[in-house]
């Protein structure tokens, strides 16, 4: 029978490796586990295509606790360094990320090392272990420690695998992020109406019509249906996607899917056609993308204070400019009751999402204005 407070482990050729007492064992169980947490929120953030539920992993609570500190700097900071400030907050947390997960699991090495540390020579206490961990880990070699036995040189080898594959994974998830962030910020710079003013949903729906009438509207919502397909699934895939701000001032992704969504809430509720076509695509579809924005404690909290009303007399002007469009329009009291309802299924969802990550909240394009005079 074991004794209470010791357990011994042999090596292959029979032996004793050492007498492990109930400390130590401890040590090399909690050390396990922690290896294993961190493996498993790794191999779940970069590998697998079905977003992880929970908030207790380490990428949640890295960046739930990482992005609280940086808006709370930022919200001091000028005006005119904010969205530069933020804007360094995406690509630095990726880096940050790396750094949080080498820590991890090189400290829950470190505890199994201490652990058994009677099978590597030179190894008095944690430092020490964990010395021996970043060594193995990232394959160092020195050889000023070594390990005795057929176990200890086994998980060396795993401590080794797992590091290797750690970087692997790292360098080959940059490329697929940022190309999905280049799809992203390629497409805002469609939004351009050839003005000097912020960009709107009744812009964006000038430019359509001025572009093939409601042929063109019906395309431009078409290209950003597509859009809204290519976000919902890499920001599902890698939510940190969501904290990295445009490469342009004035312009970032939740602001041109406001923008975009207005447009398609104002399409349906005024025009007189079906309703079944791109504008009723793009409505449903980000609307559900926001609606999966819920899941986030922080903006679920936020969206069940609910959006600011809508304002009528604007929708009244926004009736008139698509009036003297030439559109087919619907009787206005029923429109401007079919656009509360559909701007009510979104909004709550919007705003939260913007509070949360200080996004500015008009789209501006920073272009020179098109101005071409003819000589008599």
């Amino acid at each position: 029978m074991w004794d209470v407070d010791e357990i011994a482990l042999t090596t292959e050729s029979g032996g004793d490796l050492d007498t492990l007492g109930v400390v130590e064992v401890l040590a090399v169980l909690a050390g396990l586990a922690l290896v294993l947490i961190a493996a498993g929120d790794a191999v779940s953030t970069l590998v697998t295509t079905r977003r992880r539920r929970g908030r207790h992993w380490p990428t949640p609570i890295y960046y739930r606790l990482t992005w609280r500190a940086w808006r709370a700097v930022g919200r001091r900071a000028e005006p005119a360094l904010r969205e530069g400030f933020f804007g360094v907050y995406g690509p630095l947390s990726l880096l940050g990320l790396l750094v949080m997960w080498v820590v991890l699991l090189v400290a829950g090495w470190g505890a199994v090392w201490w652990g058994l540390r009677s099978a590597v020579t030179g190894v008095d206490g944690y430092l020490d272990a964990v010395y021996f961990a970043g060594v193995g880990f990232f394959t160092v070699g020195f050889g000023d420690l070594v390990p005795i036995g057929g176990l200890a040189r086994l998980l060396v080898l795993v401590e080794a695998f797992m590091g290797l594959v750690t970087m692997a994974l790292v360098i080959g998830y940059l490329p697929t992020l940022y190309g999905a962030y280049s799809r992203r910020e390629l497409q805002l710079l469609a939004l351009d109406d050839l003005s000097d003013e912020p960009t709107t949903a009744i812009t964006f729906l000038e430019a359509g019509f001025a572009n093939g009438g409601t042929q063109g509207v019906a395309a431009a919502f078409a290209e950003w249906e597509r859009w809204c397909d290519d976000v919902f699934d890499t920001h599902t895939a890698y939510p940190m996607l969501a904290m990295f701000r445009s490469r342009q001032p004035g312009q970032h992704w939740l602001t041109a899917l406001g923008v975009v969504m207005d447009a398609a809430a104002i399409t349906l509720a005024t025009v007189d056609a079906p309703k079944a076509g791109p504008a009723a695509r793009l409505w449903r579809r980000s609307t559900r993308m926001l609606h999966n924005f819920r899941q986030l404690p922080a903006i679920g909290a936020r969206a069940a204070e609910g959006g600011p009303p809508a304002d009528e007399a604007s929708f009244q002007a926004v009736y008139q400019r698509l009036a003297g469009l030439g559109a087919p329009l619907q009787p206005y009291e029923q429109a401007w009751g079919d656009y509360r309802r559909l701007r009510a299924a979104y909004l709550p969802e919007l705003v939260a999402a913007t509070e949360l990550l200080l996004v500015p909240m008009e789209f501006r394009h920073h272009t020179s204005r098109l101005d071409i005079t003819r000589s008599s």
